[in-house]
């Protein structure tokens, strides 16, 4: 959500489906129902406040139920009706019910629950913090258009946000009351048809993929087809057959970060099964 704000109105960048945010047909179609009758001080101001509060390094203060109520009073005056427009409209222009919204960090599902027209499930995807760790040191890869790249981060940086990052969205999708559902990397590529299946059923409320979309997830293979995300893995530009496979590079890394990651985010590691 903060991605089309700042991303996408302030610095134009390539929506995933291959065209820059301002000529993609589904964001123009979105915006004109959602904000393209704000004015250059209502962007600023919306700029101002999602790059003050969205920060990873500032999601603990969601732990306090204080810090949530002033996330969301602070807000400029007609935001959370824009952000009710702009839900509806990425609803009709798609003509899908149900909107995936990628985002990371909990802020974005706290501001979504006060959101009257929209009804918010919680999928929380974790993952192993060693092996978090060693792809936030990997080399740096940028989109097609070389103008982003995704972050690098230390050790020790790594998970100290790992545990953050996972803390504040387990504890504000609970004290929120939020239908809410954890699924490990690891589970989720082993057998990605069960997982995504029981996601369907058991959040969404679905019998399974139609007719129509019976070839798009067996067993290891997916097919991808075009989605519209501002920001991100590069990765999601890829799109047709992809095989999904797990990546255990991280077991081969060096054993020192290794070590020093699991020290740090032990607690929360073990509750989630990373021994």
């Amino acid at each position: 959500m903060g991605g089309i704000w700042t991303q996408g109105l302030i610095e134009d960048r390539l929506c995933s489906c291959g065209t820059r945010f301002s000529c993609c047909p589904f964001w123009q179609a979105v915006g004109s129902t959602s904000f393209s009758s704000l004015g250059t001080h209502d962007i600023e101001a919306i700029v101002r406040y999602v790059r003050s509060v969205f920060p990873a390094r500032k999601m603990w203060r969601l732990l306090s139920c204080r810090t949530r109520r002033k996330l969301v009073s602070s807000a400029p005056a007609n935001f959370l009706d824009i952000t009710a427009r702009l839900y509806q409209g990425m609803r009709t222009v798609s003509t899908r019910q149900v909107v995936v919204d990628s985002s990371k960090l909990a802020t974005y599902f706290v501001l979504l629950a006060h959101v009257s027209v929209v009804d918010v499930h919680v999928i929380h995807l974790v993952r192993d913090p060693r092996a978090v760790a060693h792809s936030w040191r990997r080399p740096r890869v940028a989109d097609p258009d070389g103008r982003s790249t995704m972050p690098r981060f230390g050790a020790i940086k790594s998970a100290v946000l790992w545990l953050i990052m996972n803390v504040a969205v387990e504890w504000a999708a609970r004290r929120l009351d939020l239908p809410y559902v954890r699924v490990r990397y690891e589970d989720l590529v082993e057998d990605p048809a069960r997982i995504v299946g029981g996601l369907r059923s058991g959040v969404l409320g679905d019998a399974g993929p139609d007719a129509g979309e019976a070839g798009g997830l067996v067993e290891e293979n997916v097919d991808l087809g075009v989605v519209h995300s501002i920001s991100g893995n590069p990765m999601r530009f890829r799109q047709g057959r992809t095989s999904i496979v797990g990546d255990a590079d991280w077991k081969v890394g060096p054993r020192g970060r290794r070590v020093i990651v699991a020290a740090i985010t032990l607690p929360l590691r073990w509750r989630y099964g990373y021994r």
